[in-house]
């Protein structure tokens, strides 16, 4: 029984049963676009692409965005962690909840619970471990994320990095 959960676990938690495929992996962005002005053109859109969402999380973690394309940005969060090795990558593909929490969950190294240090990093329980910290607001984890709800999360992630925690101003749940 035990093996037979452990098989289905990633399909379960993290919404990824993939090989790691990239498509669009020429797919690139606004060129010299800085943090102020990606944050400004992420704020009013509807759905936040992935290709967005990691451009999002390098400049979070580096201040910029040195990749010239999608298939950059895969390779340079894999390295890091950050991604996945069996995600496959849409660069067009609206975000989904999980696969952000899962990225900045492994970008501001946040410490996990029980759960977490027993089954590892899922979409799932990162995505509960970030709205516990209130970098995340709640919310299912296959729902995609609109440009406020994700400059949200990478403005409270960005102070979570500096400080290790969310304010109280910012946090809906308290701070931790």
């Amino acid at each position: 029984m035990v093996a037979l959960a452990a098989l289905a676990l990633p399909a379960w938690t993290g919404g990824c049963s993939g090989t790691g495929t990239v498509e669009a992996p020429k797919a690139e962005l606004v060129a010299g676009e800085g943090s102020p002005g990606f944050l400004d053109r992420m704020s009013s859109q509807t759905e936040v692409s992935e290709n967005d969402a990691m451009r999002g999380i390098l400049m979070l973690l580096d201040g910029s965005d040195t990749a010239k394309t999608f298939a950059d940005r895969v390779s340079a969060l894999r390295q890091r962690g950050v991604v996945a090795n069996h995600w496959d990558c849409k660069a067009a593909r609206p975000i989904a909840r999980g696969r952000l929490a899962y990225m900045l969950y492994q970008a501001c190294k946040v410490p996990g619970g029980v759960v977490l240090t027993l089954t590892g990093p899922s979409g799932r329980y990162c995505l509960r471990e970030l709205q516990y910290c209130g970098i995340m607001d709640s919310g299912s984890m296959f729902g995609s994320v609109t440009g406020l709800q994700y400059v949200t999360a990478l403005t409270r992630a960005d102070v979570y990095m500096e400080t290790g925690k969310v304010p109280e101003t910012m946090n809906p749940v308290g701070g931790r």
